[in-house]
Formats: structure tokens, sequence, C-alpha cells
């Protein structure tokens, strides 16, 4: 008998065990998985910020002709989108603090009007406020985030080079000799021009493609990095989708362990938006307030007395939509 309750114990003791172990297991997967949520809102939301900044460049340098065309600053969208980072961890933006985000970042890239940024983890000499010719000597070189040259979005055929940009109206036709602008989209090798979702595509394989050979780069030059990094799903899935539409912000983060035992990762793409503003005026006719769109109304005909930014704005000031100039 005592042999019996012996053994129903001990087959209770190892399904007790089992439970305790189960949900452990979970306990541990759940963490993991709001860590992994966690850590892709920290990282959407500063690529936003870093996006945002990209407009606060101290001169945009717009032009009401081409108005999707302006400078943007790479650096301060990626030392914003580090600093906000910091922040959604509860770490002042600190320079040691810093440090530690941008060993985590393996690519970025700032994508512009006409041409985009690369950054990732270069070679550069060691550098540090009045150090001495020993210590520079000692160090050498070390491994920093850093963005390139500004890099055209090329497209070439067997005939010519050309430049891309977004606002898909033109295009520069690169020979050996001259520079010259092509109205436009380019042809392909059979001559047909294409279309503007297809330059759309290249520009996004072009910077995806090239974030990727960054990160094959550091894993080939730098065998002393304390990760491997690895190309993501999110990025190779770029191809054929147009995530950048626009002056775009993109981002890689891995190998992140802040408040993890095992390494995570994430990827984000971020961008904004410039949107040409229809404008409409007001003018009194015949006695009546009416509006229409400034483009609409012949030079010289009415005296305008309001500019307004939406219908509802000038309905709201009392004045009327008119039909003879709104046809």
């Amino acid at each position: 008998m005592g042999r019996y309750f012996g053994i129903i114990n001990l087959v209770a003791l190892i399904y007790f065990a089992s439970l305790l172990t189960a949900y452990a297991s979970y306990v541990q997967k759940e963490k993991n998985e709001i860590e992994q949520l966690k850590l892709s809102y920290a990282i959407d939301y500063a690529a936003d910020a870093g996006a945002q900044e990209l407009l606060n460049t101290g001169s945009l340098d717009m032009d009401y002709t081409n108005y999707k065309a302006f400078n943007a600053d790479p650096q301060l969208a990626l030392d914003t989108f580090i600093d906000v980072f910091c922040f959604n961890y509860d770490m002042p933006p600190t320079e040691a603090n810093r440090a530690i985000v941008r060993d985590y970042i393996p690519a970025a890239a700032v994508a512009t009007f006409d041409g985009y940024y690369l950054a990732s983890q270069r070679p550069v000499l060691f550098h540090k406020d009045g150090s001495t010719a020993i210590e520079q000597s000692q160090f050498g070189e070390d491994w920093r985030l850093a963005f390139g040259m500004k890099l055209p979005y090329r497209y070439l055929t067997t005939a010519a080079r050309y430049a891309l940009n977004m606002g898909m109206d033109y295009s520069y036709r690169l020979t050996d000799t001259d520079l010259a602008r092509y109205d436009g989209l380019p042809p392909n090798e059979h001559g047909v021009t294409m279309t503007k979702e297809y330059a759309m595509r290249w520009i996004n394989n072009l910077v995806a493609n090239d974030m990727a050979e960054a990160i094959d780069r550091i894993n080939e030059t730098n065998g002393n990095w304390k990760n491997r990094f690895y190309i993501p799903s999110q990025l190779s899935g770029m191809n054929g989708v147009n995530s950048i539409e626009g002056p775009s912000f993109l981002i890689l983060v891995q190998g992140v362990n802040l408040t993890t035992a095992k390494p995570i990762d994430g990827f984000s793409v971020s961008g904004t938006k410039i949107d040409q503003a229809r404008m409409l005026i007001g003018y009194t006719r015949n006695s009546v307030k009416y509006y229409a769109f400034a483009d609409k109304v012949p030079a010289g005909v009415v005296t305008p007395d309001r500019v307004f930014s939406s219908m509802e704005e000038a309905a709201q000031a009392e004045y009327t939509f008119d039909w003879e100039y709104m046809k």
C-alpha cells in the first residue's frame, strides 16, 4: 500500500513540476513578446521623431516651383532617433548611452528628394579631445556609426546613366562629359519610358539593397564585432513595395539586450510627405462675398479680401462658393 501511494505521489510531483516548467516557459515567452513589442514601439516613435526633424533643418531651401525638393540633414534625423530611443528606455541621452544605442544600429538611411544618405558602422580614426600621439597609436581605428556622401538614385542602361528623383517630372542624363536635364522619366533598354510606379520601386530597391550590402560589409570586414548582423525580412520584403514614397528615414536596430537576456531586433521605416496646398481667395463681387481657388480667378478681375487654406474656413468666414470661376 505504501509503495502504491509512493508511486502516486511521484506521478503527482512530476506532473506538478511539468506544470511549473510550462508556466515558467509561458511567462518568459510572454515577457519576451512584450519586450519585442516595446522595442518595436520605441523604434517607431524614435524613427517618426527623426523623420520630423528632417523638416526642422535650418533652411529647407524650398522652391514653390518644385515644392517636393528641400534640404535635409541626415545626421539630425539620426541624432534625434538615438535621443528619443534613449528616453524610451529611461536612459538619459548622455554620450555614453548614445554610444550604446549606436552599437545596436548596423545601418540607417535617409532618402531625400534626389538622393539618399547611408549610415553604417565604419572604421574611423580614434579621436578624443586632447588625446596624445601615444593614445592615438594605441587605439588606432574605432568603429562608429557614420553617414557617407549623398548618393544619387542611379539608373543605368547600356545607352546612358540617369539620376532619378521623387518628383518624377524630370531626371538627369549622365554622360562622360556632361550632365543634362532629361524631361520625364528615362527609357529602359527597349526604349520604352518607365512608369512612375516602376521608378518608385527602383528607388526602394536601390536603398534597400545598399543597406543590405552595408550589413554584409560590416560582417566581412570587422571580425571583432560583438554581433554579426543579418538582413531582416522587413528589409528584404521592400522589394517591389513602395515603403519610400517621399523623404524617409529607414533604420535597423539589432541585438538589443537592455531589458532582456536574449537580444531582440527591430526595423522601421518612417517618412514625411509634403503636399502642395491649393489656396483659396475671398473677394467681393456684385456686393456678394465669394471664394474660389486662386488659380481659377482671372488675374486683375477681382481684388482679394482674404486668403483661405480650405473651403470650410472660407464658409465659416461667410464667403460663398463662386460657381462662375470654379467651373
